[in-house]
């Protein structure tokens, strides 16, 4: 019979309320390779990974998209194919939520 531990197994008050994701907009500068033309920024060959379930907090349009590290992505972050914008993902306690 498999027994699990409670203190490492989530309670059902945690699998149903995940952890709320704090978004802080980056400048897309400091995580993607790319030319700035007048106000916008151009970057290619940038691949998405997924949508989550998160919408962006400035358009409120579109489901974030996660874009993690590849050639032309220095850092890991959320982006809104609506808006365009880049964002940054904390936990509660200031982790951050996107690993390296």
């Amino acid at each position: 019979m498999n027994q699990t531990d409670p203190r490492t197994t989530p309670s059902a008050d945690q699998r149903f309320h995940p952890s709320a994701l704090y978004l802080v907009q980056l400048d897309p500068q400091s995580v993607v390779d790319g030319v700035r033309y007048d106000d916008t920024y151009l970057a290619d060959e940038i691949r998405t990974c997924g949508t989550m379930r998160e919408t962006c907090p400035v358009c409120g349009d579109g489901h974030l998209q996660l874009v993690l590290r590849q050639k032309n992505v220095r850092i890991p972050h959320l982006f809104c194919l609506e808006c365009t914008r880049c964002f940054g993902a904390f936990l509660e306690d200031g982790t951050p939520a996107l690993m390296e």
